[in-house]
């Protein structure tokens, strides 16, 4: 199908957990937080997603995570190999509204498709592992895990928007996390937190996106 040309938009770029794959902590909570420490089970794991940061920066491995985590929880319940199938069991699947969503935005549109993800070595090889193609769906992919920055730092967004090859105002950004939006839209980025698949298509017509796709 012939391509309808998009308004000024020259890229659309967007997160990957909690848009275009869903999260479910759950398991990795139950798992991990050993009984006795339940009471202090947000305390905790505020401070081992904290501490995770450094993970997606790419800057420790998967050892050097292990042992941190380990740490946090004062003593660790789970093997090593354990402790990675609850970590990745975050990872609950494909928002398959979404995906339809980007195919019918990339059929109808000629407007670059970015994703820009916070995620780790792990998360990234368990993707890969699924061979849900999500990757593939981008005509680039920047990971923090890969470029050693994590959203909402603007290095991440500034390497965003060099591979987007425009200006930011000719960007629309799609993310769950609001902190992320607004430093998006600091660098002049038109950014849209993620509720529904439903409120993104409505957001993306008023701003002259062609779209077919009904959820």
């Amino acid at each position: 199908m012939k391509k309808e040309k998009s308004n000024k938009y020259k890229a659309l770029m967007m997160d990957l957990g909690g848009v275009v794959i869903d999260l479910d902590f759950s398991r990795f909570i139950r798992e991990v937080i050993p009984p006795t420490l339940q009471n202090a089970q947000t305390q905790i794991m505020m401070e081992i997603f904290r501490q995770s940061d450094i993970y997606h920066q790419g800057l420790i491995s998967n050892e050097e995570f292990y042992n941190l985590a380990c740490n946090v929880v004062e003593a660790c319940m789970l093997d090593k190999e354990e402790f990675f199938r609850a970590f990745n069991s975050i990872i609950a699947g494909r928002n398959e509204r979404m995906i339809e969503l980007i195919k019918d935005i990339k059929e109808h549109n000629n407007i670059k498709m970015i994703c820009i993800s916070n995620i780790n070595n792990s998360h990234h090889e368990f993707i890969k592992d699924q061979h849900w193609d999500l990757f593939n769906l981008f005509d680039e992919v920047i990971l923090s895990h890969e470029v050693n920055a994590t959203k909402p730092d603007p290095k991440i967004f500034k390497i965003a928007i060099k591979k987007a090859k425009c200006k930011s105002r000719d960007i629309i950004y799609i993310d769950d996390g609001l902190n992320n939006v607004k430093a998006a839209s600091k660098l002049g980025i038109n950014s849209i937190q993620f509720h529904s698949t439903s409120q993104v298509i409505d957001k993306l017509k008023q701003l002259g996106i062609n779209i077919t796709f009904k959820p």
